[in-house]
């Protein structure tokens, strides 16, 4: 049995369709398009592998969350029980901003781990 991921929110996904999807709570900013997506549990993921996920994701949008979840869009698997993400597209002028930010946030954690 595969361990799962500790448990946190996601706040973003990185989808096979190139997009970057941002969680939200209330109604998404107007004309945005929607990922809902299913986490798929340790054992599935070990079960399927790497070339399985990427034959996959040729069929249907996959993610990679925040969290280290792997989310397969609504309606490819059973959501029953599944950890859940809806999230909405960013723009180009968004996601750069977002590449930015994890940019800056990894050099400072490489900082202080290079520190000790």
């Amino acid at each position: 049995m595969t361990t799962e991921p500790p448990t946190m929110e996601t706040e973003l996904v990185l989808a096979s369709d190139g997009v970057i999807y941002v969680r939200f709570e209330e109604e998404p900013p107007p004309g945005r398009r929607v990922f809902t997506g299913y986490a798929l549990t340790a054992d599935e993921r070990a079960q399927h592998g790497t070339q399985g996920l990427l034959r996959w994701a040729c069929l249907q949008r996959l993610a990679l969350g925040s969290d280290g979840y792997v989310y397969v869009e609504e309606g490819a698997i059973d959501p029953e029980g599944r950890k859940v993400f809806r999230g909405y597209a960013l723009t180009p002028k968004e996601a750069g901003r977002v590449a930015q930010e994890v940019h800056r946030t990894a050099f400072n954690v490489t900082i202080a781990a290079r520190a000790k």
